[in-house]
């Protein structure tokens, strides 16, 4: 090869993974965020507040769920078959 060639790979090297580097960093400034109140907010009630079982049955499950529903333990509720077993989670 042609030393010259050599000497001026590594520049352009450098210059290709500078422009990559520069357009995903570009492309994170100027995506729109969102205010983490909100995000934090979201992360909070996605979490389950409580977990109970295993029910033999998804109607077994389903009928606790409701009867915490309806003494005002919880406000949502998830039946979820986890290796063979309902689950019951709670969200508050």
């Amino acid at each position: 090869m042609n030393t010259r060639t050599l000497r001026t790979a590594p520049a352009i090297a450098l210059a290709a993974a500078g422009l990559l580097l520069g357009g995903a960093a570009g492309a994170a400034v100027a995506a729109p965020q969102q205010d983490t109140a909100s995000a934090s907010a979201t992360a909070l009630q996605e979490r389950p507040s409580g977990k109970y079982g295993p029910y033999s049955s998804y109607k077994s499950c389903y009928k606790a769920g409701e009867r915490g529903k309806d003494h005002g333990r919880w406000h949502h509720f998830v039946c979820k078959n986890e290796h063979h077993k309902w689950w019951l989670y709670t969200y508050r």
